[in-house]
């Protein structure tokens, strides 16, 4: 079966002449063959992109097919091919991953012999290959050592009127298999790193809010490298085994992949500190006291932060115990729409140790909300003149949504928090709402809000205490 193939340096072959013709060998084609596969190879990080490019080069030149097989691990295989139409190359969403036990038996010996001669000859006969086709001529092995100790093999068989390779066609082969080691370590090295990079952020992204019987909970995201997906912005919530939910929503100092991290360690270190004081006035203080670092000279020290208990009443309504440190007031949006700031105080974590940290709670009536919020929802600068949203939006916003449910709430905080922000640079921006499951499920709308200019030392069902 005659294949036409055009190489990857742009050059067109009429015929399917390997670099050695009639035994003689032909430096120059097996020169720009190499040079083509190390520019080529080396273009792309992708493994199926380069081992896909990797068996395309090696036709016409050194073989009428090729095949590129790569144990993944002790088990399974991935494989590509190309030279003929019942062996294509697998497009890049085909599944081409095997089971070892499932290839030929030729090519599981090949996978399992790593001793011998790098180059080893392919006799004349007829060769099963993995997609389940066969190819009757002869050719070589290449062994492929890739990565650290990743095995693999490429195949480069031609037909039985084609002439066997020479010592210089072996050399040549010997060669290019060193630049497809060479990419195939580079690409695989690369997806690694990819993926101990996408499991390490997966384990610094929220955790999803739970359901909890008698509340409903949700909450918005948004850090401020968004590319990265994380930051230094804290939202947590768990259920707690005597009921009702244990919540934290905090700011790191800083940004990016170290505020994430920061931020992820208060986080653990909370959700240990719940199990052995379930107290959040309390738990602040431990966290300050095991963290602060009177030497350290990082921002990531410092933090903001809320700790509360949440606990659903048994005739309706829900109950809060909140302890801050540094962080803006909580808003209570009232079935009435007025909005609430409740003013907790106490210092920012990491600043001093002893610090004082404060104590609120606060009681709700069904339907009525409690939102948290970090400072980057009411710093975010955009609209017409690059101002702050600001807090007063900010409560015109959650009175204009007052009775509605706390997955829609956050969401509208972020759909007008993202189009003030138009393409602006911005902090890490997160929110969470915890309201009290409505009695009666009807929902009440107000056209204005009541929005109160001065924060009150002490208002109706609010009390404060400090430690």
């Amino acid at each position: 079966m005659t294949v036409r193939h055009t190489a990857m340096n742009g050059n067109q072959h009429d015929d399917d002449a390997p670099v050695e013709a009639g035994g003689a060998a032909c430096p120059d084609r097996g020169r720009d063959l190499l040079i083509a596969a190390y520019r080529t190879l080396g273009r792309s990080l992708n493994l199926d992109r380069t081992a896909a490019a990797a068996v395309r080069l090696a036709l016409p030149e050194l073989a009428r097919v090729a095949v590129l097989v790569l144990a993944v691990d002790r088990q399974e295989a991935r494989w590509w091919a190309a030279g003929q139409e019942s062996a294509p190359a697998p497009k890049p969403d085909q599944d081409n991953t095997v089971a070892q036990a499932d290839l030929p038996g030729w090519i599981q010996a090949t996978l399992t012999d790593s001793g011998g001669a790098r180059v080893r000859p392919i006799p004349p006969g007829r060769w099963a290959l993995p997609d389940g086709a066969e190819h009757q001529g002869h050719g070589v092995i290449v062994r492929v050592t890739y990565s650290y100790q990743g095995r693999g093999a490429l195949l480069l068989l031609r037909d039985p009127d084609q002439a066997t390779f020479t010592e210089a066609g072996r050399s040549v082969a010997a060669e290019f298999g060193t630049a497809v080691n060479r990419a195939v370590t580079a690409a695989v090295l690369y997806r690694e790193q990819a993926e101990v990079a996408e499991t390490l952020r997966t384990a610094l992204l929220p955790a999803p809010i739970p359901d909890v019987a008698g509340l409903e909970l949700a909450s918005v995201y948004r850090p401020a490298r968004e590319a990265l997906r994380i930051g230094g912005d804290i939202v947590h919530a768990e259920p707690r085994t005597e009921g009702g939910v244990f919540c934290v929503l905090g700011d790191v100092c800083g940004k990016g992949v170290e505020a994430a991290v920061a931020g992820n360690r208060l986080r653990q270190s909370l959700q240990v500190l719940r199990r052995i004081n379930g107290q959040p006035l309390d738990m602040l203080n431990l966290l300050n006291a095991a963290t602060f670092d009177p030497h350290s000279t990082e921002a990531t020290q410092f933090a903001t932060l809320i700790v509360g208990v949440v606990e659903a009443l048994p005739h309706g309504g829900a109950r809060l115990r909140l302890a801050a440190g540094g962080h803006p007031p909580p808003l209570v949006v009232r079935q009435t729409g007025t909005v609430d700031p409740v003013p907790i105080g106490g210092m920012m974590l990491g600043v001093e140790h002893p610090a004082t940290f404060a104590e609120a709670t606060i009681q709700l009536a069904p339907e009525e909300a409690c939102v948290l919020y970090t400072d980057g929802v009411v710093d975010a600068e955009g609209g017409p003149y690059g101002e702050p949203f600001g807090l007063r939006r900010l409560v015109t916003l959650l009175g204009e949504y007052t009775g509605m449910p706390a997955a829609l709430v956050t969401e509208r905080i972020g759909q007008r928090t993202g189009d003030w922000l138009g393409r602006s640079d911005h902090d890490d921006i997160a929110a969470l709402v915890i309201r009290a499951t409505p009695a009666k499920r009807n929902h009440r709308r107000h056209d204005r809000p009541v929005v109160t200019d001065e924060f009150p030392k002490v208002r109706s069902g609010v009390h404060n205490h400090r430690s």
